[in-house]
C-alpha cells in the first residue's frame, strides 16, 4: 500500500485506501460532509483490543456518542499529538456537549506504549480519551479490519526505530457505524461541523440510513440495468 510519506515522523496517509474507500458512495452524501464518506465501506466491524485498564474493547463500545478512532503512537513527534489537540479543539467547540466525542487512539507501537504509556499520552490532552494497546496479533487484525497501514522503519540513529502509518481518524455515528474517514490536516471548523452533523441525526437506529441505502440502491441499480 502506498501513501504520502510525512519525513519527519515517518507517517503516510494511504491515498490509495481512501480512493478505495469512496468507491461506491453517493455524490450527495459527500457533499454532505467534509470528511471522506466511507459509509459503504465494510471496515470496523469485528475487532477487539483491551484499552489501557485490561478491558477489552470491540465494535459495541462504540454506541452511544460520535467516535474519532485513529491509529498512532505516543512517540511520534508531530501528526500524532496534532491530531489531539485538534481533537481538543473540536470539544472546546462543542462546549457542554463535548463529552459527546469519544476519541480513541490505537497505538500501532505496542512494544513501547505500554498501557501505562499510553493512558498518561492521551489523557494529557482529553482525560477522557481512550487508549487501545494489544498485542503484535490484536493490532494486524484490527488494522486488517480497519484497511490501515503501519509498519515499523529504521530510525536516523542506529538500533531505534519509528512508525509510519495511516494518518487521519475513522468517525463512527451514535449508532457506532464507521460513517466518515477524515484526513489529518482537515482544519478543526470542518471537523467539529462533521461531528456536529453525526450529533444531529436523529437518536434511533435508522438514523443515517440514507448514506447506507445510496449503497444498496448503487448495487441494486447495476444488476436492474443488466
Amino acid at each position: 500500500m502506498k501513501g504520502i510519506a510525512f519525513p519527519q515522523c515517518g507517517l503516510r496517509l494511504a491515498a490509495g485506501l481512501l480512493l478505495g474507500l469512496l468507491a461506491g458512495c453517493s455524490a450527495q452524501s459527500r457533499m454532505d460532509f467534509y470528511s471522506k464518506d466511507i459509509a459503504c465501506e465494510e471496515l470496523g466491524q469485528q475487532w477487539s483490543m483491551p484499552d489501557s485498564h485490561g478491558t477489552v474493547r470491540g465494535p459495541k463500545d462504540l454506541q452511544g456518542q460520535v467516535t474519532y478512532l485513529f491509529f498512532g503512537f505516543t512517540s511520534c513527534p508531530d501528526v500524532c499529538p496534532t491530531t489531539m489537540v485538534e481533537l481538543s479543539q473540536v470539544k472546546h467547540l462543542m462546549g457542554k456537549d463535548a463529552d459527546q466525542l469519544q476519541v480513541v487512539f490505537v497505538s500501532v507501537d505496542p512494544a513501547r506504549d505500554t498501557p501505562e504509556v499510553a493512558r498518561t499520552y492521551v489523557e494529557a490532552f482529553d482525560p477522557k480519551a481512550i487508549a487501545l494497546v494489544g498485542n503484535e496479533a490484536q493490532l494486524a487484525a484490527m488494522a486488517s479490519d480497519f484497511k490501515a497501514f503501519y509498519e515499523k522503519e529504521p530510525g536516523q540513529v542506529p538500533d531505534t526505530y519509528t512508525m509510519s502509518h495511516i494518518a487521519g481518524g475513522y468517525m463512527f455515528d451514535r449508532q457506532g457505524r464507521l460513517r466518515l474517514f477524515a484526513p489529518y490536516g482537515m482544519p478543526v471548523e470542518k471537523l467539529f461541523s462533521d461531528v456536529q452533523r453525526l450529533l444531529l441525526e436523529p437518536g434511533h437506529p435508522a438514523a443515517g440510513n440514507d448514506a447506507l441505502a445510496s449503497c444498496h440502491l448503487k448495487h441494486s441499480g447495476t444488476l436492474a440495468a443488466r
